[in-house]
């Protein structure tokens, strides 16, 4: 008698569904346990692969609003047992104003810039953003791309006023 065992891969994050909103960067990271003798396989649908590694794969999602999917299934010494794990990516509309809570102007292309984005980021009155000293060290009287400059790694403040409302957030500075 044969049994047959089915095991998920799980996905290393706490669900195997996902939403992000078109106004984020969507270059996204996924990868499932891994275990030297197996081979991994990816099938990505609707997104554009920009690296692959064993069981690390990275992906381009599109900003088009809609359902994709990643699919990973692995193989030991050729024969597949049927391990697959499935990973919907569910991409949305930009609310109305979407203030990222970190950014990296490290220099590898991703996430350099910090930018407010939605459908009033163009009708911002007045922008400031503050050291952890509370020293003003940015001003202008619309959005401005910041690209965090000289300062150093740290939580910086931003206050917004966009249509007569008051926006106060944290941004975070990694390099």
């Amino acid at each position: 008698m044969k049994w047959w065992v089915l095991l998920l891969l799980p996905f290393q994050v706490f669900t195997q569904d996902t939403t992000y909103n078109n106004c984020e960067d969507l270059v996204k990271t996924y990868y499932v346990e891994y275990t030297p003798e197996k081979h991994y396989y990816w099938n990505v649908i609707g997104g554009t692969v920009v690296s692959q590694n064993a069981n690390i794969i990275t992906v381009q999602w599109p900003s088009t609003v809609g359902q994709y999917s990643i699919l990973a299934s692995c193989a030991v010494n050729g024969e597949c047992f049927g391990e697959i794990s499935e990973y919907t990516i569910s991409i949305v509309e930009c609310p109305t104003m979407y203030f990222p809570t970190a950014f990296t102007p490290n220099g590898d292309g991703y996430n350099e810039i910090y930018e407010i984005k939605g459908a009033l980021s163009n009708d911002i009155k007045y922008m400031a953003i503050y050291n952890r000293w509370g020293e003003k060290i940015i001003e202008a009287n619309n959005n401005i791309l910041w690209d965090g400059g000289d300062y150093p790694v740290g939580v910086y403040s931003l206050i917004i006023l966009v249509e007569n409302e008051k926006y106060i957030k944290n941004i975070t500075l990694i390099r």
